[in-house]
């Protein structure tokens, strides 16, 4: 019923959930390209799923970021050339491999986080106790929206 309700387009709940969309797609966007980074967004992800999860497939990661494997073997291939990730046969299936991070793979992976932060934490500065309790109370809505 609420997505049927979302489908009309001058309906509170559409313009609620175009707002957040929209206001998510700017912050993300301004995170991702307004701090700096060693690598691109999407060799970024790699890097944290890595660092995350620990060694993975490169059908795993393909997986994960919904792209085909050709595209993601050449994604891991440059982070390779840049010595980011290194690859190791995989115990259990001598055809496939591991990708792990290196542990400048590693250090990548926290500089590029801290630098981030500190783009938030500018952002913060000087808002009101009230401002960001609620935006406490709607990033852990956001977080919870978004594991659904």
């Amino acid at each position: 019923m609420l997505i049927e309700s979302a489908h009309v387009e001058d309906g509170p709940m559409f313009t609620l959930a175009n707002d957040l969309r929209l206001a998510c797609q700017r912050i993300a966007r301004r995170v991702r390209f307004e701090s700096t980074s060693a690598v691109a967004p999407h060799q970024f992800s790699v890097l944290v799923r890595l660092n995350r999860l620990g060694p993975q497939t490169p059908t795993q990661l393909a997986a994960h970021d919904r792209v085909s494997a050709p595209s993601m073997t050449r994604t891991v291939n440059c982070l390779a050339e840049e010595g980011l990730v290194k690859r190791s046969p995989h115990p259990d299936d001598g055809r496939q491999v591991l990708v792990s991070n290196t542990e400048r793979g590693a250090a990548v992976v926290r500089e590029t986080i801290a630098h981030r932060d500190t783009w938030m934490l500018e952002h913060l500065d000087g808002m009101a106790p009230d401002q960001l309790a609620l935006l406490r109370q709607a990033a852990d809505l956001l977080l919870e929206v978004s594991e659904a």
